[in-house]
């Protein structure tokens, strides 16, 4: 994964075949799925702490949003698994990042729990969150 995503960086070119997924979403506390395509299109599903259904927005983002995004997973390595799997302690959860292009899969995946002090899943879900910034909360997708 890391060649391939270099390859974009050397190019300045994002395949539409790219697709980046962080998901946290959890049955009971709820969470956020973000969907990135390498078209630009990029989708959030966010489901408050016993809501009924998740409520979504989509929107379109350029190519140089989708380089520094490109960007952000190089630097932070962002195909690499690094925390070790256990059993999960009681309510605890996990939030997963795939990365897909030209066939290959990524997925990797951290603790909730453990985000802010990992730095590395958190940053990338707050960059996918600031893309939202200047939408409504929770706008209901067409």
């Amino acid at each position: 994964m890391e060649a391939v995503l270099n390859e974009i960086l050397a190019s300045h070119r994002v395949p539409a075949d790219l697709s980046v997924v962080y998901d946290d979403m959890h049955g009971l506390w709820g969470g956020s799925t973000f969907t990135v395509r390498g078209d630009g299109h990029l989708e959030r599903r966010i489901s408050p702490r016993g809501a009924p259904a998740p409520t979504g927005s989509e929107k379109q983002i350029g190519e140089p949003d989708l380089l520094e995004l490109v960007r952000l997973l190089v630097e932070l390595s962002a195909w690499e698994q690094r925390t070790a799997d256990r059993p999960p302690l009681p309510d605890e959860s996990r939030a997963y990042l795939t990365i897909s292009l030209n066939g290959k899969v990524s997925r990797v995946w951290e603790w909730y729990n453990d985000m802010r002090a990992n730095n590395r899943l958190i940053r990338i879900m707050g960059w996918l969150e600031g893309q939202f910034a200047d939408d409504p909360p929770d706008a209901p997708s067409a």
